[in-house]
């Protein structure tokens, strides 16, 4: 009996072993290695830049206010569209936004995080569009998907690349 035992033993210490060696091989991520930050401060003071309209490069999520279409881009901003001509909408304006995933409109107003930040932008003249308020520390803070995996110093403030700036 003792060395059936000793043999069941044997023979799962050894499957163990074997199984702990198969699969995939852990890679550091690259992106991890030199994180790049922008203090809260300078975060904030950056604000959101209002551009002339650009080409959607991957839309994520499409929001319809009247005549409005705001067409979102993970992380990047919002693109403006007049859709007042079905036939012809108009771009009007990116509003570039770090950290941005969602938004929602009310009574003209979009809403808008930025990482940990809540903006409201009043857009009921797409021809005169401007920041209304910044509510701080709205949300808990979470870096781009990208730096997931990555360990991060959030007393150093929002990560804006690895190994570079992609701001």
């Amino acid at each position: 009996m003792t060395n059936i035992m000793i043999n069941k033993i044997v023979s799962t210490s050894t499957f163990l072993l074997l199984l702990s060696g198969c699969g995939i091989e852990y890679r550091e991520n690259p992106v991890c290695k030199e994180l790049n930050y922008m203090t809260f401060e300078e975060f904030r003071a950056k604000g959101i830049e209002i551009l002339p309209s650009q080409e959607i490069e991957k839309a994520e999520k499409i929001y319809v206010y009247k005549n409005t279409l705001l067409v979102t881009e993970k992380d990047k901003g919002v693109h403006i569209i007049d859709n007042s001509d079905k036939q012809n909408p108009l771009p009007k304006a990116f509003l570039k936004v770090l950290g941005n995933k969602d938004i929602s409109v009310k009574k003209g107003y979009l809403y808008l995080d930025s990482y940990m930040d809540l903006l409201v932008i009043d857009i009921r003249d797409l021809n005169k569009i401007k920041v209304v308020n910044r509510i701080n520390n709205t949300f808990t803070y979470a870096p781009k998907e990208d730096y997931y995996e990555c360990e991060f110093d959030t007393s150093k403030g929002v990560i804006v690349g690895g190994n570079q700036w992609e701001n």
